[in-house]
């Protein structure tokens, strides 16, 4: 029985990078932030859990706690922008990167991934503040 809960608590200093892309508890890498699963159910997809299930770290410690967040969302949308321009300048030049269809293109994409770009953003603010112990 003390060798299991010795290994619980190995898990609880190691949640790895696929916790994050998978939405996990930043502290045990165990408990489900978003309370849906499903990105594009647009009802459900700011829905977070107030805590953690497994080790019940609170995911809104304060309030405005993920005003900090937008800037990620804005860094994430301009990293994907920039390489959306890199894939469409080396397909089809520079100038022709320049027109209209690239801003439509683009702004069509990012609009079908803004639930990823929000996910992310919320994930990654959570995971820098909170500590692994």
């Amino acid at each position: 029985m003390i060798q299991h809960e010795h290994v619980a608590t190995n898990h609880l200093l190691t949640p790895t990078l696929g916790d994050f892309f998978r939405g996990k508890c930043p502290r045990c890498g165990q408990g489900k932030v978003f309370v849906s699963a499903n990105l594009f159910n647009l009802r459900k997809m700011a829905a977070m859990h107030d805590h953690c299930d497994h080790c019940q770290l609170e995911f809104s410690p304060e309030t405005g706690f993920y005003w900090g967040a937008t800037y990620m969302s804005y860094a994430i949308t301009v990293a994907f922008s920039c390489f959306t321009f890199a894939i469409s300048t080396a397909l089809f030049g520079f100038m022709k990167s320049l027109s209209l269809n690239y801003v439509l293109v683009n702004g069509i994409l990012l609009v079908l991934f803004s639930p990823v770009f929000f996910r992310f953003s919320r994930l990654s603010w959570l995971w820098i503040f909170y500590k692994r112990s």
